[in-house]
């Protein structure tokens, strides 16, 4: 997990200074993608190696994209409905948010 951090950062330093990173970024996809025995960090190597070779703006697009926030739906459901939903959590009435009996005609 350390190793697939430092991967992802180095790979976000070199799209925000390329100049000066150039080496290393070169250096350490290609002990991911050589020297490693992890299959993650390998193949997490190999795709950002692509991407920078092939169009590097697409990379910059990709790896320092936000993440977009998480947000509770929970809040919004009322209680009683929300109770009936989790009853029911493996069925289709808690992924449309609707009671099993809205499904069933008489």
């Amino acid at each position: 997990q350390v190793q697939l951090s430092l991967l992802t950062a180095i790979v976000k330093l070199f799209l925000k200074r390329p100049t000066d990173t150039q080496e290393l970024v070169q250096h350490v996809l290609s002990l991911a993608t050589q020297d490693s025995d992890n299959p993650d960090l390998r193949d997490r190597g190999f795709i950002y190696w692509r991407l920078l070779s092939t169009d590097p703006a697409a990379a910059k697009e990709v790896v320092l994209a936000e993440k977009p926030l998480i947000s509770e739906e929970t809040d919004l459901i009322e209680p009683t409905l929300l109770d009936e939903l989790i009853c029911h959590i493996s069925s289709l009435a808690s992924v449309y948010h609707k009671p099993p009996t809205a499904f069933v005609e008489g």
